[in-house]
């Protein structure tokens, strides 16, 4: 995993352990999904960042007769957290994007085998939807986009009369 995108995650990890329950370092460290490597010599300069950015709170306490400090989040923290979440639908739609774009990967997979990308078909129309390619512009594409298959597909969905989208005209221009 890229060095940064592990930081954010750490980060989101370490924030998300500590809105459940004030805990300490190596208690987080356990709470921590463990393909992300969390070790102490990593979590506490990452303290120390959330710390300061106002993101948790520490309170200093004895236990078993030595002083362990305890974090817990504060509101810039869970701000922090609700940033997180809401960006997730962005992060997966990239992923699903390149995953599908290349075949790769289990959301290519499992959106063929539920019928809902039949061979590409769905990332096809979501593509051409959202950039509002003009029928110029799909006419003579640099590359063949779409399959044998993928063509049979679209010349299929075009005969059930669907409505005028730029999916339905690539489908006419393929059927030429």
């Amino acid at each position: 995993m890229d060095a940064q995108m592990k930081r954010g995650f750490l980060e989101a990890c370490v924030l998300a352990t500590l809105d459940r329950r004030e805990s300490y370092g190596y208690q987080i460290v356990k709470d921590v999904p463990l393909a992300l490597g969390l070790t102490e010599s990593t979590l506490y300069p990452l303290l120390k960042r959330l710390e300061a950015a106002g993101c948790i709170a520490v309170r200093t306490a004895e236990h078993n007769g030595r002083l362990r400090k305890y974090y817990r989040t504060t509101e810039e923290g869970k701000r922090r957290i609700a940033e997180f979440v809401a960006e997730r639908s962005e992060v997966l739609a990239i992923y699903d994007y390149v995953e599908a774009a290349t075949g790769r990967g289990a959301t290519a997979q499992s959106l063929e085998s539920e019928h809902l990308m039949p061979n590409g078909i769905q990332a096809t129309r979501t593509a051409i939807e959202q950039t509002a390619l003009q029928e110029s512009q799909i006419a003579q594409p640099a590359e063949p986009i779409v399959d044998k298959t993928d063509r049979e597909a679209c010349v299929q969905s075009s005969e059930r009369k669907m409505e005028d989208t730029p999916f339905t005209k690539l489908a006419h221009i393929l059927n030429r």
